[in-house]
């Protein structure tokens, strides 16, 4: 859907704020072993946040139907600001990280779902940047826009990751993969 500037960045600002909230009210007072499993679990939630990122991004937005239009907006005008409503995708990460999690650990739940939230805050930002900056050519951040260029530009679909192009590798979507096995098999 398309957005106003506000809406658009909004989730930026809360989804960062929320971190801080996790970060400051779970670490105040922890012993130096639970601030660790707090990390462990803030990287958990950033792992799991790559996977489910590319997930979403495969299934939901390639394949159904409400979600595909939506998406295909996108790629009709990709440097709009469209996107999903504000907040859903907080609300989403609280629902699949912390709601479940808390019941067992209050601290590895704040962990998880501030690593989720980390991630997803890496992945507005990552493809805003993609849509949108100016990148030095051979720094990380080109790579990763070029990956999400091809992924709008190609006649095969593929390169679904946006914060890590690991998944494409290992389920076979990566565009360059798919060319750099063509080439071996004209060969």
């Amino acid at each position: 859907m398309r957005l106003s500037p506000l809406a658009y960045y909004a989730d930026v600002f809360i989804a960062v704020t929320a971190i801080v909230y996790l970060a400051v009210e779970t670490g105040s007072g922890l012993s130096p072993q639970n601030m660790a499993s707090w990390l462990g679990a803030a990287a958990a939630g950033f792992a799991f946040w790559t996977i489910f990122e590319y997930w979403v991004h495969r299934i939901l937005y390639h394949n159904v139907p409400f979600f595909k239009e939506q998406h295909d907006a996108h790629h009709a005008a990709p440097n709009a600001f469209i996107g999903a409503p504000p907040v859903l995708g907080i609300v989403m990460i609280f629902g699949l990280s912390y709601a479940p999690v808390v019941t067992f650990s209050a601290t590895a739940a704040s962990g998880l779902t501030a690593g989720m939230l980390a991630g997803y805050l890496a992945y507005m930002v990552l493809h805003h940047a993609a849509h949108h900056w100016n990148v030095q050519p051979e720094s990380w951040l080109y790579h990763l826009r070029r990956h999400h260029a091809l992924h709008h530009h190609s006649r095969v679909d593929g390169n679904y990751g946006i914060t890590t192009v690991f998944w494409d590798y290992v389920f076979g979507t990566s565009l360059a993969l798919r060319r750099t096995r063509l080439r071996f098999k004209l060969r």
